[in-house]
């Protein structure tokens, strides 16, 4: 079953993947990091827009982030994951992703990726 793609459903995904087996886990960590695109349709149900905008994402996105979500994994640690709720009005989109591991490559630690997805107003 997938989950939603919403808090919840991210930290329900987070949970069930840290029970996998380590070898099954891999198989979900490969995924991402090779197709980050497919592993959002095969582990959550995403709306129409949803769908529609996973098509839309360039191939350096797709990369980038699932690398970061791949080590964030590896690491043993969750993704940063935090989506609000739009208020009305609010129908402007924005995705923030921040992967310290970019930004501090001197670092041993690895600090997990984090995404945001927020809403605004147009104006």
């Amino acid at each position: 079953m997938k989950n939603s793609f919403n808090n919840a459903g991210v930290a329900t995904f987070h949970h069930y993947l840290f029970l996998l087996h380590i070898t099954d886990r891999q198989v979900v960590i490969d995924l991402v990091r090779a197709d980050l695109g497919q592993f959002l349709l095969d582990y959550f149900d995403m709306s129409p827009s949803q769908q529609a905008f996973i098509m839309t994402m360039t191939n350096d996105f797709k990369e980038t982030t699932g690398a970061g979500i791949a080590e964030t994994w590896e690491s043993g640690q969750a993704v940063q994951f935090q989506k609000d709720t739009p208020a009305p009005g609010e129908d402007v989109k924005d995705l923030v992703v921040i992967d310290p591991s970019s930004l501090f490559n001197t670092t041993s630690s690895r600090i997990p990726i984090s995404i945001h997805i927020r809403y605004r107003s147009a104006q």
